[in-house]
Formats: structure tokens, sequence, C-alpha cells
């Protein structure tokens, strides 16, 4: 298996949990990021990955179709026109949460069109 992933045995060996040495517990995760990284057909000589998706950006108009309430506390988080009375106060929490949402619908639209090659029987 080592051979086919390109790992080593010593990430075999923490992937596995048979390594449990003091260093090993107290200092090391558990996971193996050599090892995951080229199950995952990530390169392993260094940090370097190509995401084909990420090649192209899906138009602005297609994206806020989807989750639009997410658009529209964007533009008031943005514009800061939150009414006093209001009990939920924006935190930044709730920023950083409506930023990765909205990452979250561009990316999704984006594997949808690798999704769609895959399974052509049911279209998004």
């Amino acid at each position: 298996m080592a051979g086919n992933v390109f790992a080593s045995v010593d990430q075999i060996r923490r992937q596995g949990r048979w390594n449990n040495t003091t260093i090993t517990g107290a200092y090391l995760t558990n996971l193996p990021r050599k090892m995951v990284g080229s199950m995952a057909d990530l390169p392993t000589y260094g940090r370097f990955f190509y995401l084909a998706r990420a090649a192209l950006n899906p138009p602005t108009s297609l994206c806020k179709k989807l989750f639009l309430a997410i658009g529209e506390r964007d533009d008031q988080l943005a514009a800061k026109e939150l009414s006093p009375g209001d009990p939920i106060q924006p935190t930044v929490a709730e920023n950083a949460f409506v930023q990765v949402i909205m990452m979250f619908r561009k990316t999704f639209i984006q594997d949808s069109v690798l999704m769609m090659e895959l399974h052509p029987c049911y279209p998004i």
C-alpha cells in the first residue's frame, strides 16, 4: 500500500495508529497529512494543487439565484442597515458564515457543471 500512495512507512504507521510512542500521542496529530493527501490524488512534492473548477468564475447573476436570503443579508451587513430593535445583531461569526455560504454557492455552481457531465440523468 505504501508504494501505491507514495507514503512513507511512518505515515502509514500513524494512519493505522500502530506507532503509540509518547511523542506520537502528545505532539503529533493522528492524521498523516502526506498519506491523506496522496490518497486524495494531491501531489506529494509540495503544497501545490490544482482545482479545475477554480479556472472559471460563474456569473454573479447566476450566483445570486442560489441562497437568496444570504445575498440579502450580505447586502444588509455591507450597508450596516440593521434595525436597532432587531434582537439578532451581527457578529464576527455571522459575517464569516455569510462569506462561507457565498463562497459555497460559487463552488456549488462550479461543481454542478462537472457533476452534470458525470451524471447527465440528474440535471441540477
